[in-house]
């Protein structure tokens, strides 16, 4: 499998829409070629690319920043000014950054999650270039999860920069096909085109003979980035998801739980949930971040090999069945986190990152039953299953 970048870059047809215009490219350290050659180094040695500004996202253009609310500015790259979309000032595009480019190649590693700010970066692209005479290129790459789809989707009144449109957290396309949904959905008027991979299977959750190079500081592997969209909601609450620990996202927890309780409690309320992995009980000491140097009662996520074959992995509903064996267990303990939270200073975090009130309500409701949770998730899962095959460009 090639990747959009590798493509255009032995494609006659697109080296030839690149010459004699002024090419910006957004890329970070992860965004490289089979090889693990980064592609920027590829651009400027090729004659017929002529780059003029280049764009770095959230973690910054080497991915060290770490988590939310860490910006990175405006600085220079091999000679040429390097502007952040992740700074102080602006996470959108200015008219001083318009002015620097006629054609920004778009080339970012997606985890295949909606809070992942990648998507949203691009999102906003789309929309800052409507009505100019500016073209946008996205470099389309895999989506590690291959074609899954989990979770609620994002209602309007809970939109963010962790969620701009109504996706489901896990939703199953790759940033290519999820800007000319945009696009179309949004009714935008800009000039977007894709490069689309070459020999990609889009069903498998990674290619084999690719390797993983981190996207961000934190998502350190495949296993990190299958437990990702449920583990994230935890950055929502006064739990640990990991951050500072060795297994970020894979291991979670906070000082005095009971996990034994809480692990019983979630195989008695609904089994099921924890299918596609175990649950090893483990202690934990972060470097930084929450719980600073505490020691932290948690679990590990252990994933199971069948996961890419049969996807009974479900991350989703495995962190909502532990919030609420959380509150069961420790009703006392105050488990959501306050504002901010990536910029937003008034919702609650983890309405933000679940995209709406209604795993709060059913984690805070002891009458609710998972089973009611599931029904839930079942309907909003196979209504956008139903919008998402029509989004398809890659067959396999």
């Amino acid at each position: 499998m090639f990747v959009g970048a590798e493509v255009l870059l032995n494609s006659s047809h697109w080296l030839k829409k690149l010459k004699h215009k002024r090419v910006a490219y957004l890329g970070n350290s992860a965004s490289v070629d089979q090889k693990g050659n980064l592609i920027l180094s590829r651009l400027l040695k090729n004659k017929n690319i002529s780059l003029t500004a280049l764009f770095s996202p959230q973690h910054g253009f080497s991915s060290t920043k770490q988590a939310n609310m860490i910006t990175s500015e405006n600085s220079a790259y091999k000679g040429l000014t390097l502007y952040s979309l992740y700074s102080k000032k602006t996470r959108r595009l200015t008219p001083q950054m318009k002015q620097s480019f006629d054609v920004l190649l778009f080339d970012l590693q997606d985890t295949g999650c909606r809070i992942y700010t990648y998507l949203s970066t691009l999102l906003y692209l789309i929309e800052d270039l409507e009505n100019t005479d500016k073209t946008l290129i996205v470099l389309d790459r895999p989506n590690p999860l291959g074609r899954y789809v989990e979770g609620s989707r994002l209602k309007e009144e809970f939109k963010s920069f962790v969620g701009l449109a109504p996706l489901p957290m896990s939703h199953g396309l790759t940033l290519g096909e999820l800007a000319l949904w945009y696009q179309q959905l949004k009714k935008l008027n800009s000039h977007l085109d894709v490069v689309q991979m070459k020999d990609c299977q889009a069903k498998k959750t990674w290619p084999p003979h690719r390797a993983w190079v981190l996207p961000s500081p934190n998502m350190t592997g495949l296993s990190c980035a299958k437990c990702y969209p449920g583990a994230v909601l935890l950055e929502g609450t006064q739990i640990s998801e990991g951050r500072g620990a060795t297994k970020p996202f894979e291991v979670f927890g906070r000082p005095n739980m009971n996990t034994e309780k809480i692990y019983n409690w979630m195989k008695k309320e609904k089994a099921d949930f924890l299918n596609g992995c175990f649950l090893r009980e483990i202690k934990f000491e972060p470097g930084f971040d929450k719980f600073k140097n505490q020691t932290c009662s948690g679990f590990q996520i252990h994933l199971e090999k069948t996961w890419a074959n049969k996807g009974s992995f479900r991350p989703y509903r495995l962190i909502s069945l532990f919030l609420k064996a959380f509150k069961e267990i420790h009703p006392s303990t105050v488990w959501k986190s306050k504002p901010p939270y990536e910029y937003e200073w008034k919702l609650a975090p983890i309405d933000i990152i679940s995209g709406s009130e209604d795993l709060k309500k059913w984690v805070e409701d002891s009458s609710a039953k998972a089973s009611h949770w599931e029904d839930f998730l079942s309907h909003e899962e196979q209504t956008w299953k139903k919008e998402q095959k029509e989004l398809f460009i890659y067959s396999g």
